[in-house]
């Protein structure tokens, strides 16, 4: 029974690929209610299966409501080499191949999962696909809505890294202060 087990164990370690990535985020100033981290775990395996599990561990616990964090993908694996085409990637439940949201609520233990396919007819040519947070919001129980930097935002709907704005109650947006998030940081990379 025992070589049995360690087969198992052995055999679904080589079949899945997960990889494991930590962020510190710290308020400069501003506001200590974003100082939190981000887990971010990448599950990968040989049928072309990919699950992203995230989780925040806030400074604040008691005060948050949730954490909103919306990923894009580069849309070309190397914008210095003769690679001119787009990649695509996996397709994501609920949002299709790019972008997509995570919400993690408190009463989740601020984690949730979202789950991709690599489709075998979406073959784009790339290899790696690099995906970062575009969008990060963090809401307090009390409704107070904290939008923080962590990409360029050329729309200047959203602040970029490292801002903070505030969102008052007349939905008006103030800048706040900074973090320790530099532009595109928040990032992790999926393969074929």
């Amino acid at each position: 029974m025992r070589p049995l087990i360690i087969f198992l164990l052995i055999f679904i370690t080589s079949c899945t690929n997960v990889e494991s990535h930590l962020f510190e985020i710290e308020s400069m100033e501003g506001s200590d209610l974003i100082s939190t981290r981000i887990s971010i775990d990448v599950e990968q395996n040989r049928n072309g299966n990919v699950t992203v599990s995230i989780q925040a561990f806030p400074k604040k616990v008691d005060e948050i409501k949730n954490y909103k964090l919306i990923f894009d993908m580069k849309f070309r694996e190397d914008y210095e080499g003769d690679f001119l085409g787009v990649c695509v990637g996996p397709s994501w439940k609920d949002f299709g191949p790019g972008e997509f949201s995570v919400i993690l609520n408190n009463k989740n233990n601020f984690k949730n999962s979202i789950v991709g396919k690599f489709l075998e007819d979406n073959d784009d040519g790339c290899d790696i696909y690099h995906y970062y947070v575009r969008f990060f919001e963090v809401e307090t129980l009390d409704q107070t809505l904290f939008l923080i930097g962590v990409a360029t935002d050329y729309a200047k709907e959203y602040p970029d890294a490292p801002y903070i704005w505030k969102q008052n109650k007349n939905n008006d947006l103030e800048i706040i202060g900074t973090s320790n998030i530099e532009k595109y940081s928040l990032n992790f990379e999926l393969s074929k």
